[in-house]
């Protein structure tokens, strides 16, 4: 049986401060493959067309320029991988939600993103997350929010790493950079490349 790795980052910020430049929306994403190396490669390959350091970190905000935007997105449109993904509007979020800090606030989108996406997907799976503060703690609240909200996540290993060593986490920023553009910039130039990628984009 082959399974699906499942790596997942976010954009926009967790603040409900918006007097002081908190985004509106705030978008989780989660990308799927099965073959994760394969996947991994895209960036890699990328990396070495462009000459960019090895280490270099593909991000969304990043891609300051159309022509740097254009070769790594079409990169991705090449690749094989399917993606879901959650976008909240903040101003409209229900009250048990606003008295969440921002580490417990992204997990919880988390979580519900996890249970929208279908058991066959995610059964015997790896899901790779973007690390938030300490690795640990994230994992122990993530797991904790999982058993309290009633939620099977099916998969079998589960864990957090730093977005700029694992490109699969690098790839789900992409995708969730591109939503955000689309929603707050109304440009969809971006999100173009990648929405036969797009499985799903469901509303909070």
């Amino acid at each position: 049986m082959t399974t699906f790795t499942l790596a997942g980052d976010e954009a926009g910020d967790a603040s409900l401060n918006f007097e002081k430049g908190a985004s509106r929306y705030f978008v989780v994403a989660l990308v799927g493959t099965q073959d994760a190396d394969g996947l991994r490669s895209v960036l890699e390959n990328l990396r070495k067309r462009e000459h960019y350091a090895k280490g270099f970190e593909f991000h969304f905000n990043a891609l300051t320029t159309k022509k740097l935007r254009e070769k790594t997105l079409s990169a991705l449109q090449a690749a094989n991988f399917k993606a879901w993904a959650l976008i909240v509007d903040k101003t409209i979020i229900p009250e048990p939600l606003r008295i969440l800090d921002g580490m417990d606030f992204y997990l919880y989108l988390v979580t519900e993103l996890i249970d929208r996406i279908p058991m066959k997907v995610r059964e015997k799976g790896t899901l790779i997350l973007d690390e938030v503060g300490s690795a640990n703690v994230a994992l122990v609240k993530l797991k904790r929010m999982l058993k309290v909200r009633g939620i099977q996540h099916g998969f079998s290993r589960v864990f957090f790493r730093r977005s700029r060593s694992e490109d699969l986490i690098q790839v789900a920023d992409l995708v969730a950079g591109a939503i955000l553009r689309r929603d707050t910039k109304n440009d969809s130039e971006a999100i173009d490349y990648i929405k036969d990628k797009l499985v799903e984009v469901f509303e909070y």
